[in-house]
């Protein structure tokens, strides 16, 4: 049979390979983070017909002779350059400018790597992919202390772990001194909002000065207590709020709230419902004499407010921001400034070694050599940028253009086996 048969046909299986490729890369024009392949052919092997002959004084050299038997596919590489970022309205996306890859993990424990940073946070809090794959990096076991993130990159879980919120609890309580034409008193409420220390009672009281004493963290629920020392002069519920605030503010500036390192402060709050008065439309003057009346109640009734511990979520935080070193910041409307952890990126010495796992996924291979965990912007790894996508490195231009080029050497290798074809035929023809 013909060689350039068998030439055809390897041409033909190269250049639909090819094809596949390029079907691949276009198909994922639009996939975050995909980095698009590209083939490379090699000739097979070679017939000596006439091996090389050296010159010598009475005769010249004589070069090889070679008939070759096709082509095949040498590799399919990888073009691992950067791509364009795509802007995001979400402050969970990132895009890494530099070298690196996000470090994530499945349920199995296997640990893949991935440009593609559309990121979200699971019912428990765990920062995940789209794929509700783990994100890894460095947490921070006490996000309302910024300096315990350790500095040192690392490849754990990392969960958005908001502490609690303590709440106050207390049951409405029924204005008792009224004034004149009101038969049914408004219903008052007041509330507490921390979340650093533990459940807590607090005692509002009258004595000798005004005063916060007492906050005791041993004791469970905690306990604290409000003196004020003349509580005639507060003409409103305000009034009272504004000044036990002012109260705690002040003894946690000089340290008498005994120095306990788990209370940082918190807000009274009081409000007042008059919508279960008769009558059930109050004067400015009636409200005004109300509001007295319940902050003197407040205090010379002794009224005990107990707090309990409420559990937070991501949705709590008013915003959230991945800064470029990766640390996950967000901002809590009575906690404040929470410093949850850090994304941390992989480096390899050839990633073009890298084996792609599917879904935008690589794995590590022999040839990809171990990765290489770093801080964002640090030890040659690229640093993030904040409600970012990187889009697809496919160039479509490029990828037409060796479509072109894979069809016609397609349709010339098949144009080599129809000829083939033809000459046997005129062979078989010789017999007759």
């Amino acid at each position: 049979m013909l060689r350039s048969l068998y030439s055809g046909v390897s041409g033909l299986t190269s250049h639909q390979t090819k094809m596949d490729v390029i079907g691949n890369n276009i198909a994922n024009v639009n996939t975050y983070g995909f980095k698009g392949s590209t083939v490379a052919f090699s000739d097979i092997y070679y017939q000596t017909t006439k091996a090389a002959t050296a010159g010598s004084d009475t005769q010249g050299g004589v070069n090889p002779s070679q008939i070759g038997y096709g082509t095949q596919i040498a590799s399919i590489s990888k073009n691992m350059s950067r791509s364009s970022f795509q802007s995001s309205s979400s402050s969970l996306d990132v895009a890494i400018a530099g070298e690196g890859f996000l470090q994530v993990q499945d349920k199995a424990g296997n640990t893949y790597y991935t440009r593609a940073g559309k990121l979200n946070v699971d019912s428990e809090g765990n920062l995940v992919d789209l794929n509700g794959k783990f994100v890894l990096g460095t947490m921070n076991s006490d996000p309302k202390n910024a300096d315990g993130l350790s500095s040192t990159a690392g490849s754990s879980k990392i969960k958005i772990n908001i502490p609690n919120v303590n709440v106050a609890k207390t049951a409405a309580t029924t204005l008792t001194t009224l004034p004149t034409g009101v038969t049914t008193g408004p219903t008052f409420t007041a509330g507490f909002l921390n979340g650093d220390q533990k459940d807590i009672n607090i005692t509002f009281s009258t004595g000798a000065s005004d005063a916060v004493t007492a906050y005791n963290s041993t004791t469970s629920p905690a306990t604290m207590t409000i003196t004020l020392k003349d509580f005639s002069e507060y003409d409103s519920i305000e009034e009272l709020q504004t000044k036990i605030n002012t109260l705690i503010e002040a003894a946690m500036n000089d340290g008498t709230l005994m120095n306990e390192s788990n209370f940082t402060g918190g807000k009274i709050t009081i409000s007042m419902d008059t919508s279960n008065t008769v009558p059930a439309s109050l004067t400015s003057s009636q409200i005004a004499e109300c509001k007295k009346n319940a902050a003197q109640q407040i205090l010379s009734s002794g009224l005990t407010m107990t707090s309990t511990a409420v559990p937070q979520s991501f949705s709590n935080l008013t915003s959230f921001t991945i800064s470029e070193n990766g640390t996950l910041i967000g901002i809590h409307p009575v906690l404040g400034t929470l410093t949850f952890g850090r994304i941390d990126l992989a480096t390899f010495d050839n990633p073009g070694g890298l084996e792609e796992a599917g879904n935008t996924y690589f794995a590590a291979t022999a040839n990809s050599g171990k990765a290489k965990v770093a801080v964002p912007g640090f030890s040659g790894s690229g640093s993030l940028v904040g409600s970012a996508l990187e889009m697809s490195n496919v160039n479509l231009a490029q990828e037409f253009t060796d479509m072109i080029t894979a069809q016609r050497g397609f349709q010339a290798n098949a144009r080599i086996i129809t000829t083939s074809d033809s000459m046997l035929e005129e062979l078989v023809n010789l017999k007759r």
